[in-house]
């Protein structure tokens, strides 16, 4: 099936049958559709299987197709998306991605771009010398293990003062990020408690 004939007819079916009828695809259009399509399916695995098919066809997204798949695709469909992708991104697209893909493919996308990521911060790492008790100057750790480990404690210290209860409390804001509710966004139309790792439905795409 080509895919003027698969979009075409998309919206008239059911969603186990636009899943199932992904596998006849013999053909790709824009990406623009593809992206659509891909976040209407509300299932990860399929939205991904998509994305990484359409990406082996030669497609080429847009930065900001790319950033809105984030939403749907897993971390290997996002990887193949940024390691294929000729479009420019901006120092901000990028920086949004981080713990979407992997790290040294973020990274690579960025010397492509000429950017360096978080750069105030890297700066002010760069000119700060730890020394000893010696006086010896100690090793330099890496930004994103400097940064995994601030967010860690800043979770322990947070969790240790305001334990969570162990069901949605409706306080999005301070929610940690899962399926349904990421990085300030809403996913598919639900709601909060939707997906919500601590009382939503777990193991159907909470984190």
């Amino acid at each position: 099936m080509d895919w003027d004939t698969y979009y075409e007819k998309f919206y008239d079916w059911a969603t186990s049958t636009q899943i199932s009828r992904m596998s006849s695809l013999t053909s790709f259009g824009d990406s623009s559709e593809i992206a659509e399509v891909a976040q209407e399916y509300m299932d990860e695995a399929a939205a991904s299987r998509l994305i990484k098919k359409a990406v082996a066809y030669g497609i080429q997204f847009t930065a900001e197709e790319i950033y809105d798949l984030s939403c749907c695709c897993n971390q290997e469909a996002m990887n193949v998306l940024l390691d294929s992708a000729k479009c420019s991104f901006s120092q901000e697209q990028l920086e949004d991605l981080w713990g979407i893909v992997d790290d040294d493919v973020l990274e690579r996308v960025a010397a492509r771009n000429h950017v360096k990521l978080f750069d105030e911060e890297c700066d002010d790492f760069e000119h700060d010398t730890i020394y000893d008790e010696q006086n010896q100057a100690v090793p330099k750790i890496g930004f994103f293990t400097k940064l995994l480990a601030g967010i860690g404690i800043a979770g322990a210290l947070s969790s240790s003062r305001r334990p969570h209860p162990g069901h949605c409390t409706g306080d999005c804001a301070n929610c940690p990020p899962h399926y349904g509710y990421r990085y300030g966004r809403w996913y598919y139309g639900h709601g909060h408690q939707h997906g919500c790792e601590f009382g939503g439905n777990k193991g159907d795409g909470s984190l």
